[in-house]
């Protein structure tokens, strides 16, 4: 009782003290230089992040639009659509606390943050399906998109299901605007998900609703693609190619032990706790009859060449 207590004063005090220092740096402009990393989740965005920026000179921004944890996300629906063209002046001005780097609470900034910094580095994956309109908003931002392979995602949902991932296709069916426009046509598809019920395919689901929007909305040379798996295979080129985009310097080296580094969301029964393959480490809660649902979906929603056989992209 006592130390959770004393965990708690900790925290608050240190939300405490960084609500000052973002207001400083803020007023100094030390996030006028934004890099947005977004990707479904357990895609290994937090990892990515912390390759990105493994010189510490970015503000770290951790999920702003998690809806159970920022207050000021509340508002807004998991997986809202929002077309390119809309108007939504309640989320610019959400966004815009987001991305001038005004936002903060203690699950945002975890840690006790530095005096100064170059830019923000902006981690989020429950913001994918209104990426292209926020972007539009807020043009000085740059983009990266984490894919990685579909049943890799699905199998770590499946064994973090306490983190309440989303996991509802009558969200998609009741949005009108998206299934008149990018997912015209699967209305029949997302129905029979929706009443076989498994949780996998609903993770995949949600996976190909993601790449499809974004892949319709976004051209190559307004957002970059970076793959999990070939960040795996080579992260010097991965990495350099990604900060290259973003036009962040990158003052650190990626080290063995840099790259092998734990993340704070990684848990028990991990690839990077358990020291096994992550490329192959799906396969101990994937059935096959689930990996042929997946396939189907891929091949329904015409993402069936990014990963053939799910292995490399």
């Amino acid at each position: 009782m006592r130390k959770s207590v004393t965990k708690y004063v900790s925290s608050k005090l240190t939300e405490f003290r960084n609500f000052f220092r973002v207001r400083k740096a803020t007023s100094r402009g030390d996030f006028s230089n934004v890099i947005w990393l977004i990707g479904d989740g357990r895609s290994g965005t937090t990892w990515i992040a912390s390759l990105l920026n493994a010189d510490k000179s970015y503000r770290e921004m951790f999920e702003p639009f998690h809806p159970k944890k920022v207050n000021g996300a509340k508002e807004f629906r998991e997986n809202m659509f929002v077309d390119a063209d809309s108007k939504n002046p309640a989320l610019k001005r959400y966004m815009a606390s987001v991305f001038n780097g005004s936002l903060t609470n203690s699950w945002i900034d975890k840690e006790l943050l530095s005096d100064s910094y170059e830019g923000l580095l902006v981690k989020d994956v429950f913001a994918n399906l209104h990426a292209k309109w926020s972007v539009l908003q807020f043009p000085f931002v740059k983009p990266i998109l984490l894919v990685r392979n579909p049943l890799s995602v699905a199998a770590s949902k499946y064994v973090t299901k306490r983190w309440n991932w989303p996991s509802s296709p009558e969200i998609f069916l009741n949005d009108k605007a998206l299934m008149a426009t990018h997912l015209k046509g699967l209305d029949e598809v997302i129905l029979k998900v929706a009443q076989r019920n498994d949780y996998i395919e609903k993770q995949i689901l949600n996976w190909c609703v993601i790449h499809k929007v974004i892949s319709k909305q976004f051209t190559l040379d307004e957002i970059h693609i970076i793959c999990y798996e070939q960040v795996l295979e080579d992260p010097q080129r991965e990495i350099g190619e990604a900060l290259v985009f973003s036009g962040k310097k990158q003052n650190a080296e990626l080290t063995p032990n840099k790259l092998r580094e734990s993340s704070i969301v990684s848990f028990k029964g991990s690839s990077v706790i358990e020291n096994k393959d992550p490329l192959t480490i799906w396969k101990e809660n994937i059935t096959q009859e689930q990996v042929e649902l997946a396939s189907n979906l891929l091949k329904a929603f015409e993402l069936d060449g990014w990963y053939e056989g799910f292995h490399s992209p």
